[in-house]
């Protein structure tokens, strides 16, 4: 009982001191808290506990991440199978270093052709399509314009290619090939070898 009730006391201290999550702050990775360990956390089809569930979240569980909130900010949305799922924010903690311009890197993906770019700050990128071969490209950090919190920018280069990513939070952007739904838009412009502009989505990496 005494170890139910501290653990209940720490709970609730870290959740007074939490700064509120705004749109702005998203997306971002969150880690399960506050969840019994012989218990789990529920996803629901709608931010309701009385909506459909779609699953579950072991009490132990990160690296989940949150691409928007309900209108009251209580329910945080993840991608769960093809589609979205929704989470109460009463048991979830936001992970150090888990936001945009912090974060690790970046994966964005778009259709028409299909696409995938993925970028590590101050590392690597890659570009590749089903029909291309992968292009490997020299990275730097994630970036925004002087006195702005967004967009985000990253410059990478290679020989023969370089790429300009710029994203923006987004709450509906859609991959168009599922019904699931991120929290960044983005637009790649590539020159060099390949001369294109393309707009999609992207998903945070660790």
């Amino acid at each position: 009982m005494r170890h139910a009730f501290t653990r209940h006391a720490i709970f609730l201290t870290a959740a007074l001191l939490a700064a509120p999550v705004t749109a702005q702050d998203l997306p971002a990775f969150y880690a399960v808290t506050g969840v019994a360990a012989d218990d789990v956390l529920n996803i629901r089809a709608a931010p309701d506990s009385g909506a459909d569930l779609l699953g579950t979240l072991a009490p132990d569980a990160i690296d989940i991440q949150v691409s928007a909130l309900n209108d009251a900010g209580t329910w945080g949305r993840i991608t769960t199978g093809e589609g979205v799922g929704w989470v109460s924010m009463s048991f979830l903690a936001p992970e150090e270093n888990g936001s945009l311009p912090q974060v690790a890197g970046l994966r964005c993906f778009g259709t028409e052709p299909f696409w995938t770019y993925e970028v590590r700050q101050g590392e690597s990128a890659s570009w590749s399509t089903p029909d291309d071969p992968e292009d490997l490209l020299q990275a730097g950090p994630f970036e925004t314009a002087s006195g702005r919190s967004w967009p985000f920018s990253s410059v990478a280069g290679a020989d023969q290619l370089q790429a300009v990513l710029v994203a923006s939070p987004e709450s509906q952007c859609s991959d168009g090939m599922s019904d699931r739904l991120y929290g960044l838009a983005a637009t790649l412009v590539l020159t060099g070898r390949i001369s294109r502009t393309l707009g999609g989505c992207c998903e945070l990496m660790r």
